[in-house]
């Protein structure tokens, strides 16, 4: 897997072609780094001006595809003009969209219950966070002791079962968070998808991030054309055809990338 910077000058030639280019970043283990509580993970100056000075380029469109909310994701960032995809884009806000999944919706409620219940059971926790996000929970355990990891996961797969029985929902995991969302065909790869498409002009798509459920959007944007690019070490499992090492790397590409 080829890192980024190291062969710039073919991917510099690659995004140079086309009239514009769809830049799109997870938030959390990409533009910043992964930390103990999600509302300390902020971005830098520097990423912050980079990310700006490429929204207000005609070459790119920018968007952050994230599995935060989409009023926690806004608000992290904060800047005007980009498209913000939020609940892993089950909602997507900016360049014109204004998309709630219609399923996902519906389960909005079940997805409070599931919430009030765990944070009875899991109340004795320590450093357990719980985040409902309307139309998805995560329950945090990065500041968890390990040894309480398989009580938490096991605790989030009993109390959703009904929901997982019935269709309704689905269990998925990342950096020591586990989630409960609506069991639909939809993730990042989809929102990638209908982002490009509500572009209308199809713009080349380029996708970074570091977790699993950034891999869907890996597969979509290389079958495009694209460049997915994976932030972390260089052995790790993954779909993505290019890789760098950490947020700082990224907001060097950012850089690099308003030299076009």
């Amino acid at each position: 897997m080829p890192h980024l910077l190291n062969v710039w000058p073919s991917v510099s030639r690659l995004l140079a072609g086309p009239s514009r280019v769809l830049l799109m970043f997870d938030y959390d283990g990409t533009l910043t780094p992964i930390v103990a509580r999600p509302e300390i993970a902020t971005l830098t100056d520097e990423t912050r001006q980079r990310l700006t000075a490429l929204a207000g380029m005609d070459k790119f469109v920018v968007a952050v595809v994230s599995g935060r909310g989409l009023a926690d994701v806004k608000a992290m960032v904060n800047i005007p003009g980009l498209i913000y995809a939020g609940n892993h884009g089950l909602e997507i806000s900016g360049g014109g969209m204004d998309f709630v999944h219609p399923e996902a919706l519906a389960l909005e409620s079940s997805i409070a219950e599931v919430t009030r219940l765990l944070e009875g059971q899991l109340a004795e926790v320590p450093g357990i966070l719980m985040d409902n996000k309307g139309l998805t929970l995560t329950v945090h355990f990065r500041s968890t002791p390990g040894s309480y990891s398989v009580q938490v996961d096991d605790m989030v797969v009993a109390t959703a079962a009904p929901y997982v029985a019935a269709g309704q929902m689905k269990i998925t995991r990342g950096k020591k968070v586990v989630e409960v969302r609506p069991n639909l065909d939809w993730g990042k790869g989809k929102a990638i998808e209908k982002i490009r498409e509500d572009c209308g002009d199809s713009p080349l798509p380029v996708f970074f991030g570091d977790d699993e459920t950034d891999e869907d959007g890996f597969v979509v944007v290389q079958e495009a054309g694209g460049l997915a690019v994976f932030i972390g070490p260089t052995r790790s499992v993954t779909v993505a055809l290019h890789q760098l090492e950490s947020p700082t790397e990224v907001s060097q590409a950012l850089a690099l990338l308003a030299n076009l």
